[in-house]
């Protein structure tokens, strides 16, 4: 019974027929009620309606009340008559007149946002995740070698200059010679300007960059340096950058040949302990024992100053247990190791690349 008198007055809600005085009362009532339950009763209420019966709230005629609004703005401000024939002309001179300083604008300033959206359309990113040395050759037919953890980026620009950025590790770059297109490697603000040649950039300790050449000519400095600031490197002289105090050391090819015992046996007393004893050291020799190639040829990166690449994933998981004689020529060392391991080599201004070599049974 309470519901059918519920129904009864929503009905009389939903017509805009009840009393006034039971509004607020019945919004109660509604959120006592199930919704599902609600909208079916209404739901069943507007279907039992007849079209006469809908029709007992009037719509009123917007059309008669927008006059009427107007009317009543129109008696406290009366409109103005404009004269638009006499001046439409001028309005779309002066509209064409701005459209063409705009495109003005557009078309000074479009060569900077061409240039940097073709940068960004020919950036190309090159990372070494694993634990050897990799090459990777760039669009430009250059190669870069990799060490572990390196990271560089490139870019062809409009002009064709070839600008690499490197993030971080060492890299070796076998520069694709073309004189109309510098090449330039940039780390932390440091540019190495070469044509065509092979050099190193190495990130070290204590905020230093190595920067070594291997073959031809380069330049180095600070990306905004004078011609006369820039340091020149002949083959196999290198520099030596400090970020902190921003300042260079050029080291001759003879002062490093003098050098070279003592730059190795520090190289080799930071490496070793990493191999958990399976290397040892002495002034005469390199013991391994049972060390893993990948190892074995970081050993010998650092005793012979070279980069190697090895190219068969089944040579470096293979392992080593011997010596080496410090003063062994590494052509000798490399032979012996390629009788030993069935593989090739190919030294190249300091660096060796190592692959399988092609075994072929003569059936005769």
């Amino acid at each position: 019974m309470k519901g059918h008198f519920f129904r009864n007055k929503l009905a009389e809600y939903i017509h805009h027929t009840l009393d006034l005085k039971e509004y607020e009362a019945f919004f109660d009532e509604l959120n006592e009620v199930d919704p599902v339950l609600l909208q079916q009763w209404i739901s069943e209420i507007l279907e039992a309606e007849e079209e006469g019966a809908r029709a007992r709230i009037p719509i009123p005629d917007l059309s008669r009340v927008h006059q009427q609004v107007l009317q009543k703005v129109y008696a406290i401000d009366p409109p103005v008559e404009r004269k638009t024939r006499k001046i439409t002309y001028w309005i779309w001179a002066s509209s064409a007149a701005v459209l063409l300083c705009l495109f003005s604008l557009l078309y000074i300033f479009s060569p900077n946002i061409q240039e940097e959206a073709v940068n960004k359309s020919m950036l190309s990113w090159y990372e070494n995740s694993h634990h050897y040395t990799i090459d990777m050759q760039l669009p430009d037919s250059s190669i870069a070698i990799l060490y572990p953890h390196a990271k560089i980026s490139y870019v062809l620009n409009e002009e064709g200059n070839r600008e690499i950025k490197q993030v971080q590790g060492k890299v070796i770059y076998k520069v694709h010679k073309n004189p109309k297109a510098p090449f330039t490697v940039n780390y932390r603000g440091y540019v190495t300007k070469a044509l065509g040649t092979v050099f190193s950039v190495d990130p070290q300790a204590d905020e230093n960059i190595l920067i070594k050449l291997l073959e031809g000519k380069v330049s180095v400095g600070l990306f905004d340096a004078r011609p006369q600031d820039l340091v020149y490197l002949n083959g196999n002289e290198e520099v030596k950058v400090d970020l902190r105090l921003h300042t260079m050391t050029k080291m001759s090819a003879k002062v490093l040949e003098k050098s070279r015992l003592a730059r190795v046996d520090k190289k080799l007393s930071e490496l070793i302990p990493s191999f958990n004893a399976n290397v040892a050291w002495s002034s005469q020799s390199v013991e391994f024992s049972q060390t893993k190639n990948t190892q074995l040829l970081q050993v010998i990166e650092n005793l012979y100053e070279v980069s190697i690449i090895c190219e068969s994933a089944e040579l470096r998981s293979n392992s080593f247990t011997g010596s080496l004689n410090r003063k062994e020529p590494l052509e000798k060392f490399l032979t012996n190791f390629c009788q030993l391991n069935g593989c090739s080599f190919r030294l190249d201004n300091g660096i060796v690349t190592l692959s399988n070599s092609a075994r072929k049974e003569d059936p005769n």
